[in-house]
């Protein structure tokens, strides 16, 4: 079976997400009405919305053989491997003393095109392996063009010092650095992480857990969500063993 050139939504609708296989985020598919599956990304086709009613959050009408069938299909999609390649890493695998699924993610995580991914020189796995084949990636001082090459512990990966291979590598890099500011920004508005850090609850799970018990309220309404985003001018109050404390966000 030959690599999977269609779209990428389409996959990501059926399956979930795979941060691996592409950057695309369907927001423009998600149930937009009211409910408990209200942001759930609806399945692909025209009956797409009614297998999304008809799930269940403990639904036992998939087979075993569904189930296993959509594991396989997130492990090929999200590390770009065709059929013939993943039958080829499982009978590596079985070979081994060690637990067969344990060793084949470890096999699939030494691929070079994974590395350079989880190095974040590449936004998804199908971008690494464009990097590595155009001859911009070195592994011990020596150039590497083959996606699958199997590395080992202590190699060094490198860029190639050629000022396009670095201005690519370097334009990734900043933008998965700019990414990862704005999910901290996001992160320290969250009404769980601000009773943390002003030492109202000692860890984030005491947070969470007085969230769901209903004690905190935000402008006099009960907030049980912990992901809730405080505003500069939200009042929070927490009801504590001492009483009730007050606080406001921009203090």
């Amino acid at each position: 079976m030959s690599r999977y050139i269609g779209p990428r939504l389409k996959i990501i609708r059926r399956i979930g997400k795979l941060r691996g296989f592409t950057r695309k985020k369907p927001f423009r598919r998600s149930f937009r009405g009211r409910g408990a599956l209200q942001g759930k990304v609806i399945p692909p086709g025209q009956h797409g919305l009614t297998k999304l009613f008809k799930s269940r959050p403990f639904d036992s009408s998939e087979s075993d053989y569904l189930i296993r069938l959509k594991v396989k299909q997130r492990l090929r999609f999200n590390y770009g491997i065709t059929e013939k390649q993943l039958v080829k890493y499982v009978r590596q695998a079985k070979k081994m003393k060690e637990s067969t699924g344990q060793v084949l993610l470890q096999l699939l995580e030494m691929r070079l095109d994974n590395i350079v991914f989880r190095l974040n020189m590449a936004p998804t796995i199908c971008a690494a392996r464009q990097l590595i084949s155009h001859g911009h990636i070195h592994v011990n001082n020596k150039k590497v063009n083959i996606a699958s090459f199997m590395c080992k512990p202590k190699d060094v990966i490198s860029v190639s010092m050629k000022e396009s291979s670095l201005k690519l590598v370097n334009k990734n890099l900043q933008q998965y650095s700019q990414k990862m500011s704005s999910y901290k920004k996001r992160l320290e508005r969250t009404l769980a992480y601000v009773l943390f850090q002003r030492t109202i609850v000692p860890t984030m799970a005491n947070a969470l857990e007085i969230i769901n018990q209903g004690k905190v309220q935000v402008n006099n309404r009960k907030v049980t969500v912990p992901n809730y985003l405080c505003d500069a001018k939200d009042t929070i109050a927490v009801k504590t063993d001492k009483g009730i404390r007050k606080f406001q966000f921009s203090e």
